[in-house]
């Protein structure tokens, strides 16, 4: 599939980006960054998605977080100690932390924010993590002092501080004043180094610096570290279309943009627009909805794993930027151990077979798909190899926020899915494992699955955990419940007035040590 027209849509970017950006917010001390759609929401950990992941690390902070070299450091907590086995962990707080309200971080506010998540009406997506849905249960939450916090577990728990730093299911710590007098979320009052501003939906979202932050001394670190932030202002504006991205960029409009089309790259950098590439444990995947009467046989999804090339897929969509890998292991990782080589290899004529042996005849599936550019070329790539192999599939293109919506109902039978960076297997395992008609998100339904799961959440030492994690590996490469298609590499430009941007490792985007020089 081939970009979109760049002369139809230079003046379309003009007219589009003009208006979603005042003139107030063009200055040295607004960095406006361009991402594909809204947020899914400003609750964090609720209804959310990569971007509100993204937009959030910069206003709200958890107890942890994940360092440059993926170990889990401080962020709120000062330090903290385990007992009783693993089943007691006490956080002591750093002291004089200030909300963006004015009020001072306790360990009674820690508290609140625990209740507050594991409170079925708040719908905090991680719950089962803690309630002992997944894992061993948090029975109780108890401010010992001010400053310091005391979480008590039914049973050990070894993968607290794992489960507590990763984006996608950290317990951030708000102040009590995020919510109104009945409990109602209003908005994120954090601690983080910008403080949430204003939202106008198929806009823009603002969020500006907090110069009373609490910095840790030191440099920036992943998501920990010194994150005193330099830029005043931070615009996210929504520019669905990324040829219009990349015009607002060359045109002065827009200073960032992420998922740069690889043919952009060389473009771009003649122009003098940095560009960085930052390979991730983010995937993308071809999600397979084992419920749905034509996929219930594991004949048939493992016909469509077979019938799908892979490699011919990573290069035809740009070479090098994505590493084509049927699992949820990353290549290169130290978990990965080949993991690849337990997934059905291409093999057209076998894919045809199992096929017929599964009683297909030819049904048309569906595949849904976001309305964005890479997407739709990755579903249009699959939907012809699958065809190649017999199998007839239609495309059903949707607008990223149904797509959402029918991924939690589980209401799909094939999709192209993206995962943000899970940085331990673990976290990847526990997103895909479950009860369907508990949880509709949940890819594999499987009571061996469940049994491994619940072994490895119990261990501690690599070694082991890798051996469990590669017999998950294997049995997911056998029942298909979902095929991995190739890691992603976050791909950002940004113009040259733009200094002191990283990626990592993680993914997610940090601007808090961003300069933007005067235009």
């Amino acid at each position: 599939m081939k970009p979109f027209g760049i002369s139809f849509l230079t003046s379309l970017a003009a007219s589009l980006l003009v208006s979603t950006a005042p003139l107030a917010a063009q200055g040295a001390d607004t960095l406006r960054v361009a991402i594909h759609s809204d947020i899914a929401s400003t609750n964090p950990g609720v209804n959310r998605d990569a971007n509100s992941d993204m937009v959030m690390l910069h206003v709200v902070e958890g107890l942890v977080g994940f360092s440059d070299d993926l170990s889990i450091k401080p962020m709120l907590a000062e330090e903290w100690s385990v007992s009783e086995g693993g089943k007691v962990y006490d956080f002591r707080l750093r002291e004089g932390v200030p909300f963006h309200d004015g009020k001072t971080l306790t360990a009674q506010d820690v508290v609140w924010n625990f209740e507050r998540y594991l409170d079925p009406e708040t719908a905090f997506q991680c719950a089962a993590r803690y309630n002992g849905g997944i894992g061993p249960k948090l029975e109780t939450v108890e401010a010992v002092d001010d400053t310091t916090v005391r979480f008590t577990f039914a049973e050990p728990t070894s993968n607290f501080l794992i489960t507590m730093a990763t984006v996608q299911c950290t317990p951030w710590i708000l102040s009590p004043s995020s919510v109104d007098e009945s409990g109602a979320f209003v908005k994120p009052v954090g601690t983080g180094p910008y403080s949430f501003d204003k939202l106008e939906s198929g806009r823009y979202l603002d969020i500006v610096r907090f110069d009373d932050y609490a910095a840790l001394p030191g440099a920036p670190d992943g998501n920990v570290g010194n994150k005193k932030a330099s830029v005043e202002r931070i615009r996210f504006m929504t520019v669905p279309d990324a040829s219009t991205r990349a015009n607002g960029l060359q045109s002065g409009e827009i200073d960032v943009i992420d998922e740069v089309e690889p043919t952009l790259v060389e473009t771009l950098r003649a122009r003098d627009i940095t560009v960085d590439i930052q390979p991730t444990p983010a995937i993308m995947t071809l999600q397979i909805q084992t419920t749905a009467q034509a996929l219930e046989d594991v004949r048939m999804r493992q016909a469509i794993a077979h019938a799908i090339d892979l490699n011919q897929l990573s290069e035809a969509l740009g070479g090098d930027f994505y590493r084509p890998n049927p699992s949820v292991i990353a290549e290169g990782t130290y978990y990965y151990d080949d993991s690849a080589a337990a997934w059905p290899a291409y093999d057209v004529e076998k894919a045809r077979a199992l096929a017929t042996e599964a009683g297909y005849k030819g049904e048309p599936l569906s595949i849904l798909v976001a309305n964005r550019q890479n997407r739709v070329q990755v579903a249009t790539i699959v939907q012809a190899m699958l065809s190649s192999a017999g199998i007839n599939v239609n495309l059903d293109v949707r607008d990223w926020a149904t797509q959402l919506e029918q991924y939690r109902a589980g209401n799909y039978e094939l999709a192209v899915f993206a995962y943000s960076a899970r940085l331990d297997p673990l976290l990847s395992f526990q997103s895909f494992i479950g009860d369907k008609s508990v949880e509709p998100t949940r890819m594999w339904d499987d009571p061996k699955a469940e049994e491994l799961l619940e072994k490895v959440q119990t261990l501690q030492e690599p070694a082991e955990r890798k051996a469990v994690f590669s017999e998950l590996n294997s049995e997911m490469g056998k029942q298909v419940p979902i095929l991995g298609l190739f890691n992603l590499s976050n791909v950002t430009a940004l113009s040259s007035s733009v200094k002191g941007y990283s990626g990592w490792l993680g993914g997610s985007h940090r601007f808090w040590a961003v300069t933007k020089d005067a235009e």
